[in-house]
């Protein structure tokens, strides 16, 4: 359980004679398919006063899936959830910008900034399903290596052109929700850099050995006693947070290895 990141690279790093190319990973899959969550935003700025109340958005106060699901309409596949956040309303989130990130400068103008977007700030987050594409991968550095000199995880990621579609689509829609909200001001930006979160994808579940890492219970197909209960098990992204997924898929192995599948680990 170390994540779509550090599972692939423990695995990978594990070689031996047996398994050459890493532990699990006779289908060469193991550190393919990386996703995340990439994310667009949009902020908006009020007149009105909208935080630190009682009646003031707070987290994520609103979840919209309208674009949740494929249409055919669209130029892409998959969709988006719309996340309304009050990133706004406490001072440091309000001088540091919020989800555009605009930290506001030093200077004359400081103090009227801030109070022009303290308590005045709402955002919007595009959150994106990614798709499951071999080229996203963890591979291990041949230079870089930890404290240990254990080779340490190496990343190539780029943003599909289906993904890109979709940020852009989102992000309309939310420019659309701040205007007719009454936003005076609207920022917005089609993909945080500093959102690559959610590491998923990277030693998927399925009944094939030939493509897949682990089966339905997450246990590898190579080695019948190693179980892997995280992100990387996961075949698709999604556009939600994953966490509750996680705890399910974990509950449901431990009745398994209670049950029928105990005498895998004796």
């Amino acid at each position: 359980a170390c994540n779509g990141v550090g599972t692939a690279r423990l695995l990978l790093n594990s070689t031996s004679a047996l398994f050459p190319h890493g532990l699990a990973n006779s289908s060469g899959l193991v550190g393919k398919c990386l996703m995340h969550h990439p994310v667009g935003s949009v902020l908006g700025i009020f007149d009105e006063w909208l935080g630190m109340d009682d009646d003031g958005p707070r987290g994520s106060a609103m979840l919209s899936q309208e674009f949740y699901e494929t249409n055919p309409a669209h130029d892409f596949i998959r969709g988006y959830d719309l996340q309304v956040l009050s990133y706004g309303n406490a001072p440091l989130p309000a001088a540091l910008g919020g989800l555009m990130g605009q930290r506001i400068a030093w200077g004359e103008s400081h103090h009227d900034e801030f109070k022009e977007r303290f308590g005045h700030t709402v955002g919007i987050a595009i959150m994106s399903e990614d798709l499951p594409e071999e080229h996203n991968m963890v591979t291990l550095d041949p230079e870089l290596t930890d404290s240990n000199g254990i080779p340490a995880p190496k990343i190539n990621y780029t943003v599909s052109e289906n993904t890109a579609k979709m940020l852009e689509h989102g992000v309309a829609r939310a420019t659309e929700i701040m205007e007719a909200a009454g936003a005076k001001k609207v920022f917005s930006s089609n993909l945080r850099r500093n959102a690559g979160w959610h590491l998923l994808g990277t030693a998927r579940m399925g009944e094939n050995p030939e493509t897949s890492v682990v089966d339905r219970w997450g246990r590898t197909h190579d080695v019948s006693n190693l179980f892997i209960i995280d992100g990387s098990i996961f075949t698709t992204g999604a556009c939600v947070n994953p966490t509750s997924t996680i705890q399910a898929l974990a509950l449901r192995t431990a009745d398994y290895l209670k049950g029928e599948g105990g005498q895998v680990i004796k």
